[in-house]
C-alpha cells in the first residue's frame, strides 16, 4: 500500500474528504498526509487563516477513518507561529508544512530557519514548498535556498515538495550535501524520466511519493513512479518505505481499500489510437525513440494500434519541405505510425510546403504555442483554407509539456480560450485535433464552436485533474474525445492508466 505525503483539500469542494478517499481507493493508496493552506491560499496568511487551515486539516484527518494523518501549517513570518504550532500539536500532527511564506520582507530566511529548528527539537519533519519558475512568487524558494535551510539545521528532517518544481534544473543541487534533506515528486507535469533522474542524483532513500491532490489527479502522479525504469524494490521504497522511515509508524498504511476495476472501454475514447505522439531528437533534453522504427516497436509492445505522430526533430527546422520528406521516408516501414508533416503559416513559402507534402503524410501538425503565432490572426486564413481544400487534417498543438519550465531562449505564447473560440468560429470545415487543452477549454469550444467544423480533442490534460474527463464527457459525450499520450514527455502508458482510473 502506498503513502501519499502531499495532499491538500480543495477550498472550492466541500466534499474534499470524499474526493481524496475516492482518489486513494482507485489508486491503492492506504495513507495520506493532509495539509491545508487555507480557504484563500494567501501567500502570507494571517494568524486566523493559519489556525483555520490547521483546524480543517485536523478535522479531515479525524473524520478519515484512518486514511489520513495531517501536517501543521505554519507561516514563519507571523509573530505567533510558536503559539500556533504548540496549539496545533495538541491535535497530533505528524509534521509541519510551510508553503510560500519562507522569506521575510527583506528576502531573508531567518524566520523560516527558526521554525525548522523548533520543529527539529520536537522531531517533526517539515515539508517545504520549493519551485523555480521564470518569476517565483514573493516568499517562494528554490531548491538551492531549501538546501541552505537544510544545512542551517542538520538535525532537521526536511522534504522539498515538487523536487524544486523545475526538476531538471534541480539535479545536482542536493547531491553530496544536506543528507537530512529529501524531495517529493508531487504535482506539476507528470514527466517521464523525472523519478529515475532524481533516484540517480540523490539515491532512492531521498525520494518520496506525493501527488498534490486535489490539485492533481493521483493516478497521473502514481504513473510517474509506476512506469519508471527503476527496480521494483526502489518503487516500493518511494511509494511507502521512505515515508515510514521519516515520519515513523504513525503513517503506516491502514487497511487496504477495495480497488475498483479500471473504467470500461465504452466509457473512454479509443485508447488504441494515439493522437499526441512524437519521435525524433528534441533539442532540449534526451528523449526515447529517435527513429520511427523504435517508436513503432514500442507501440507494438504496448498494444497501440496507430499513432498520429509528429517528428520532434522537425519542430524547429526552417527547411520544412525537406524535413517532412525525410520523416515520411523514415516512417514508411513503420506499420503503426501515421506521420504528420510539420507546417506553419508564418514562412513565406508555406504554400509550397503544403503543396509538396510527401507521399504518406497522414496530415499536418501546427504549433501556435511553440512557434509563437495566433490561430485567429487574419493573415493565416488562407493557410487554413488551403489545408481544408486539400482535405488535409490538422493536429493543433496548443500546449506541450509544462508551460512554466520552458527554455529561456523560446518565445512561446499561451493559446488563450478567446483565441480558440475566435478561430473555431471562422475556421473552414476540416478535421482538427487539438492537443493539450484543459477541460474548461474543451467544454467552451464545444459549447461555442460550430459543430460542422469537426473538432476533436485529445485527453492528456483531462487525466491530470480529478474529474476533468468526466466533466467533458458528461457535458458533451465521448464522440469528440481521442486518446493522446504526449509521448515521449510522458510514458506511453501513463495517460491510459490515468484515464482508466478517472
Amino acid at each position: 500500500m502506498m503513502i501519499d505525503i502531499h495532499v491538500h483539500p480543495n477550498p472550492k469542494r466541500p466534499d474534499s474528504l470524499a474526493a481524496i478517499r475516492d482518489e486513494c481507493r482507485k489508486n491503492g493508496v492506504g495513507r495520506v498526509l493532509i495539509s491545508s493552506i487555507g480557504p484563500r491560499w494567501s501567500q502570507y496568511p494571517p494568524p486566523d487563516e493559519v489556525r483555520a487551515a490547521n483546524e480543517e486539516a485536523r478535522a479531515l484527518a479525524e473524520r478519515s477513518e484512518g486514511l489520513a494523518c495531517w501536517l501543521a501549517y505554519i507561516n514563519p513570518q507571523n509573530r505567533n507561529w510558536r503559539q500556533e504550532l504548540k496549539r496545533a500539536r495538541a491535535g497530533g500532527p505528524v509534521g509541519v508544512k510551510i508553503w510560500v511564506a519562507l522569506k521575510d520582507p527583506n528576502g531573508g530566511l531567518g524566520n523560516a530557519l527558526k521554525v525548522v529548528r523548533h520543529a527539529a527539537e520536537r522531531r517533526l519533519p517539515v515539508l517545504i514548498h520549493t519551485f523555480q519558475k521564470a518569476v517565483n512568487m514573493p516568499g517562494e524558494i528554490t531548491l538551492e535556498e531549501f538546501a541552505t535551510l537544510a544545512e542551517g539545521c542538520p538535525e532537521a528532517r526536511l522534504i522539498a515538495a515538487h523536487a524544486g518544481g523545475h526538476w531538471r534544473h534541480s539535479l545536482g543541487t542536493l547531491r553530496g550535501r544536506a543528507p537530512n534533506a529529501c524531495v517529493d515528486v508531487s504535482g506539476s507535469f507528470p514527466q517521464k524520466g523525472m523519478v529515475k533522474a532524481l533516484v540517480k542524483d540523490l539515491g532512492v532513500s531521498r525520494v518520496l511519493f506525493g501527488s498534490d491532490i486535489l490539485g492533481r489527479s493521483q493516478a497521473s502522479q502514481v504513473a510517474k513512479v509506476l512506469f519508471e525504469d527503476i527496480p521494483q524494490r526502489a518503487k516500493e521504497q518511494i511509494f511507502s518505505g521512505n515515508a515510514r522511515a521519516i515520519f515513523g509508524p504513525a503513517v503506516a498504511p491502514g487497511p487496504a481499500l477495495p480497488i475498483p476495476p479500471p473504467r470500461r472501454p465504452r466509457l473512454l475514447p479509443d485508447l488504441r489510437t494515439d493522437h499526441f505522439c512524437f519521435c525524433g531528437r528534441w533539442p532540449f533534453f534526451e528523449t526515447d525513440c529517435e527513429t520511427p522504427a523504435e517508436l513503432d516497436a514500442l507501440l507494438a509492445e504496448h498494444r497501440v494500434r496507430k499513432a498520429y505522430a509528429g517528428d520532434l526533430g522537425s519542430v524547429y527546422r526552417l527547411d520544412l519541405e525537406q524535413a517532412n520528406a525525410g520523416f515520411a521516408r523514415a516512417a514508411r516501414s513503420a506499420r503503426r505510425i501515421a506521420p504528420l508533416a510539420t507546417l506553419s503559416p508564418t514562412p513565406n513559402n508555406w504554400r509550397q510546403v503544403v503543396r509538396y507534402l510527401p507521399q504518406g503524410a497522414a496530415g499536418g501538425i501546427i504549433y501556435p504555442y511553440l512557434h509563437n503565432w495566433a490561430l485567429d490572426d487574419a493573415a493565416h486564413k488562407e493557410f487554413f483554407q488551403r489545408c481544408a481544400e486539400r482535405r488535409l487534417p490538422l493536429w493543433v498543438n496548443c500546449r506541450f509539456g509544462d508551460d512554466r519550465f520552458r527554455h529561456g531562449g523560446l518565445a512561446c505564447r499561451d493559446v488563450s480560450p478567446d483565441e480558440l473560440i475566435r478561430f473555431a468560429k471562422s475556421a473552414p470545415a476540416n478535421s482538427y485535433v487539438f492537443q493539450g487543452l484543459t477541460a474548461g477549454e474543451v467544454c467552451r469550444l464545444l459549447d461555442e464552436a460550430p459543430p460542422q467544423r469537426r473538432f476533436r480533442f485529445e485527453i492528456s490534460r483531462l487525466t491530470d485533474h480529478p474529474g476533468a474527463l468526466d466533466q467533458v464527457a458528461a457535458a458533451h459525450g465521448l464522440a469528440a474525445l481521442v486518446m493522446g499520450s504526449e509521448f515521449p514527455l510522458r510514458d506511453l502508458r501513463a495517460v491510459r492508466f490515468a484515464a482508466e482510473r478517472q
